[in-house]
Parts: C-alpha cells; sequence; structure tokens
C-alpha cells in the first residue's frame, strides 16, 4: 500500500506561470560562476518551465522516507524527507535528464529527491560524498517549490562566497572540484515562504574527455 504524500504548506499548481508553447530545458540563460580556478556552479533561472506540476506529481508519487542518523550516540531524525528513485527513471526525470546528459557529457544514473517541508527542515554543511569515487564529479540539482537560501563556502571553513536562492524550475549544476574544496548549505528559516523540493541528479562514470 502507498503512504500518504507528506503535508505540505505548497500550492504551486495554483501559481506556475509556465507559458503555453514556451520552451522547456533551455540552457539559454545560464550563468556561469567560478569559485576558483578549478570549482564552478552554472545556473539556469526557470529551467524546468511546469515547475509546480513537476512538484506535485514528485510528491504525490515518489517513496518518501524520513531517515535517522547517529549523533552523539543517539538516533535522530534528519530535517527533511528523501525519496530515492530507482532506475529506469520516470518519464518527467528522465526527460530531465536527457538534455543535462547531453551538455555535460555525463551519464546521470541516481537521482536523490530532497523535500523541505519547511523553513525548519534544512541540510548542515556538507559535500556530496560521490567525491569518494569521483574526481570531479557533476552534481545536478532541480529546484521546485519555494525558494531557499542555498549557501556556498571553503570546505576548510570561513565565509559564505555564494549566495543563491533556487525555486520554482531553476537548475543549479556543481562542477569541478567543487565537492572536494567547497561545501554547500541549505540553512533553517522562519520565514521560509514554503516547501521546496531538490532533484539531485549524479553520475558514476567521469565526463567523456
Amino acid at each position: 500500500m502507498r503512504a500518504d504524500p507528506p503535508q505540505v504548506a505548497w500550492q504551486g499548481s495554483l501559481f506556475d506561470d509556465a507559458e503555453p508553447g514556451r520552451a522547456r530545458l533551455s540552457f539559454d540563460g545560464l550563468r556561469h560562476d567560478p569559485l576558483d580556478e578549478r570549482s564552478w556552479i552554472d545556473v539556469v533561472p526557470g529551467w524546468v518551465t511546469d515547475h509546480a506540476e513537476l512538484f506535485d506529481e514528485l510528491l504525490a508519487e515518489a517513496p518518501w522516507q524520513q531517515r535517522t542518523r547517529t549523533m552523539w550516540d543517539k538516533d535522530v531524525l534528519e530535517p527533511r524527507m528523501v525519496a530515492v528513485l530507482p532506475r529506469p527513471f520516470p518519464a518527467r526525470i528522465a526527460e530531465l535528464v536527457t538534455p543535462l546528459n547531453e551538455r555535460y557529457r555525463v551519464r546521470f544514473d541516481s537521482c536523490l529527491i530532497n523535500l523541505y517541508r519547511d523553513g525548519s527542515d534544512a541540510v548542515a554543511w556538507h559535500a556530496d560524498t560521490v567525491r569518494k569515487t569521483m574526481r570531479d564529479p557533476l552534481v545536478a540539482t532541480v529546484s521546485l517549490g519555494a525558494r531557499r537560501a542555498f549557501l556556498v563556502r571553503p570546505a576548510t571553513g570561513g565565509p559564505i562566497v555564494r549566495r543563491y536562492a533556487p525555486g520554482e524550475g531553476d537548475l543549479v549544476m556543481m562542477g569541478g572540484s567543487m565537492q572536494h574544496d567547497w561545501h554547500h548549505t541549505v540553512p533553517r528559516e522562519k520565514c521560509a515562504s514554503g516547501a521546496r523540493m531538490s532533484v539531485t541528479l549524479r553520475h558514476s562514470r567521469p565526463a567523456a574527455s
């Protein structure tokens, strides 16, 4: 029996501003942000134009769970929900993967979705564990729903060097040595306007040379 979908404060389908006939998944508005000589972030605002429809579909259909972690010898719930989508990907996720594979010359073969139900849900400073097996992994995140802060700082600590607020279909691509040299976070926000969902895609083989 399928579990009930998570309850969130989001009515995206009422506010979806996709225009009929507007091109979807276009890279025309891409902005390339170098972090240093080895690491970079690409941002494409509004990459998924029917973002609210996709949010609603994943909220209803994805296999959501809330995982636990051991901290100070205690098991605690992670402050967000996650869903791992097996391959072959659902049609809507495969639709995202195809143009990313073509542009970045990799094969994105894993999909993890994080659901930040409200401003109390967050993820601490971290780098993706794919760095343990990949020299320069690409990590793509499509943000659906409300906009939330996405912050970047050096892995060694120090001040925040990039501040983003992805949501409503924005694409954020992390590349180069970012997962080795930089950390990112989605912090708690008391004034968050609603739920945010991040569709995160990773690959297990190096990019084509």
